[in-house]
Order: structure tokens, then sequence, then C-alpha cells
């Protein structure tokens, strides 16, 4: 079940499994949306094509077919400093959702006729450190979540 995965403090060598591709984001570090945009671009080495928008992040994020690995994974560690300072509090709720359909459109593939045949059924999941706020933000933002064995 691709999605929000919730993991202790300390247990993120737990969430390591071979041929997943690990996107670390430090909540301290990436406070703004267009931050996490830019960091998550670097990370997964987007195309020169990418345009560092909301559409065009989930649009790479539903191809991935550049990277060598079948699973993919976001990190999000000191989940209470993450996306702080966005200003636009609408913005941070559709990243917060974007990430969520995109782990569930790799989850249900084929989401269309057609599309198995250029993309497979993939595990995607963003994992966040568990704290009350953590719980508390995402059920706030409606957005389902289990937690990391």
């Amino acid at each position: 079940m691709n999605g929000y995965c919730l993991f202790e403090a300390g247990k993120e060598k737990d969430l390591i499994k071979d041929n997943t591709h690990i996107v670390r984001i430090d909540g301290r570090e990436i406070v703004t949306v267009d931050e996490f945009i830019h960091e998550i671009a670097k990370q997964l080495d987007f195309p020169d094509y990418y345009s560092s928008s909301l559409d065009s992040l989930e649009e790479l994020l539903n191809d991935l077919s550049w990277l060598n690995e079948s699973q993919f994974a976001i990190i999000v560690r000191n989940y209470s400093f993450f996306l702080c300072e966005e200003k636009d509090l609408a913005r941070k709720t559709n990243l917060m959702n974007l990430l969520n359909d995109v782990a569930e459109q790799w989850d249900n593939v084929p989401n269309y006729p057609g599309e198995e045949d250029f993309r497979n059924k993939a595990v995607f999941n963003i994992y966040i450190e568990k704290t009350p706020a953590t719980v508390s933000e995402l059920e706030k933002l409606n957005i389902s979540y289990h937690e990391a064995k």
C-alpha cells in the first residue's frame, strides 16, 4: 500500500529496501514549498524540461523512467519544521495531497488504458517521522497514513 507512512525517530534505516531510490528531506532545511520542489528535483535528477511548478512536479513524479530503481521513497525527518515558513497554506496542502495522489497512482497502474505499456506498478511512499503534531496535521488535511513496521 503506497502513501504516507509514519516511522519512529531513529528508525530511518529500517525503511531502506533494496532497489529503492530514496529522497531524504530534513524539515529544518526545507521550510517552503519552493525549497521542497528544488530539493526533490535535485535528488531525483529531474530532466531539463522540468519547470519547478506543482503541475510539473506531479508529471515527473508519475514518470521517473530515467531512474534505475523500481521503488521510490521520500523520507522526511524533523517534520514539525517541514514547510513551516510557507505563507501560502493552500499551496502546502496542495503539495501534501499531490504526493498522496502520486503514491496512489503508482499503486494503481494502470490508471487508464495503455498506461501499462510505459510504466509498471511501483512502490512509492512518503515516510514522515511520527509525532503527535504529524498525526494531527495529516488528519486535519484528511490524508490517510499507516505506520512503518
